[in-house]
């Protein structure tokens, strides 16, 4: 299953939160399920799904979650058990680890990769095909 999009190998989630462009979080975020986040969240946030950072979303702090898609700004760590996505409008300031990673033509990155066991990782570069798609829609 190399070369597939973290969108195409996560299932539907039963457990969904989204935190809109017009919302400000100060402090922890913790729990299962999936994260969208259009507003801004200054603060470390850990979730056992999918964190999605939308186009308007930002977060300034640490990031632990399973799989993860940028496509606004992360100032800050982040760890993700599986893959890590940064589409191209994204700006990731900061150190990765995780297993998998795949950076759109565009997107900005500024920091080191590694791998879970400490390994540098060379990450994958793509053309972004698909507009517009977002977690749970079936745009292909």
């Amino acid at each position: 299953m190399q070369n597939q999009r973290i969108t195409d190998t996560v299932p539907e989630p039963e457990l969904k939160t989204t935190i809109t462009a017009a919302t400000t979080i100060t402090g922890e975020i913790r729990g299962q399920g999936d994260l969208s986040l259009e507003g801004q969240c200054t603060g470390n946030i850990e979730i056992g799904g999918l964190l999605f950072i939308g186009k308007t979303g930002s977060l300034k702090g640490e990031a632990a979650v399973e799989n993860i898609i940028v496509e606004g700004r992360v100032e800050g760590q982040i760890k993700a058990a599986a893959k890590i996505e940064i589409r191209s409008s994204g700006t990731v300031q900061g150190n990765i680890f995780c297993g998998q990673i795949a950076i759109a033509e565009g997107a900005f990155f500024d920091g080191k990769i590694k791998t879970k066991k400490g390994n540098l990782l060379t990450p994958e570069y793509f053309v972004e095909k698909r507009k517009d798609l977002q977690p749970g829609q079936n745009n292909k």
